[in-house]
């Protein structure tokens, strides 16, 4: 796989547009193109697109990451945090979070007030492309604000439930929009409040 697929691989898995990367890359949309058309093989802005892109830079631009980079990542590994697995009584302040006992590895980098959740339901569920099916673990990140195609965690307090879908902004309007094509996007309304952003995705072993 080439470089050019690469880049607009990732950037169709976060939903962003040419003009949307481009914008937070800090090049221009024609810079963008070339990249991905194949005719700029070693982009400029190679370790801003990799961020953006949620993804290492040499993976981006040689498709593989070396032996040292592989042992960096081992280590970052064992300096992980510990976060809690949260659910929606606790969320919805019907249990005190301190009494929570399930803890769970988490990247160093992470805030203090990130924490693990359980995704029910198929909703996001897809045959192709992002797929985060039922059981899966999501890492939140409350501190982070939330963007086009991000995946959100979502409060819904009429019904006093907790969702998890994909954040679509368009002409002023934000949009909750299921990755499970047999459902319907909905619209964000006033009742429904954004806790935070998934940074992380994983299928529990147990």
């Amino acid at each position: 796989m080439s470089i050019s697929k690469r880049v607009k691989e990732k950037r169709m898995e976060l939903a962003l547009t040419q003009v949307e990367l481009a914008k937070r890359v800090g090049i221009t949309q024609q810079s963008l193109q070339k990249i991905e058309d194949g005719r700029t093989q070693n982009p400029r802005k190679l370790l801003s697109l990799a961020k953006q892109l949620h993804c290492d830079p040499e993976w981006l631009l040689s498709g593989h990451v070396d032996e040292i980079r592989e042992k960096q990542t081992q280590y970052q590994q064992t300096t992980a945090q510990m976060r809690p697995l949260l659910n929606q009584d606790t969320l919805f302040g019907k249990q005190d979070p301190t009494t929570e006992k399930t803890m769970l590895e988490a990247p160093s980098n992470v805030s203090p007030n990130a924490f693990w959740f359980k995704v029910t339901g198929d909703s996001m569920s897809s045959l192709s492309g992002l797929s985060i099916p039922e059981s899966y673990l999501i890492l939140v990140e409350p501190e982070t604000q939330p963007t086009h195609g991000d995946l959100v965690l979502v409060k819904l307090h009429t019904s006093q439930d907790i969702t998890f879908k994909q954040l679509v902004m368009d002409a002023g309007n934000r949009y909750l929009k299921p990755l499970n094509a047999s459902y319907l996007p909905v619209q964000l309304g006033a009742d429904m409040e954004i806790i935070g952003v998934a940074t992380e995705a994983k299928r529990p072993l147990r």
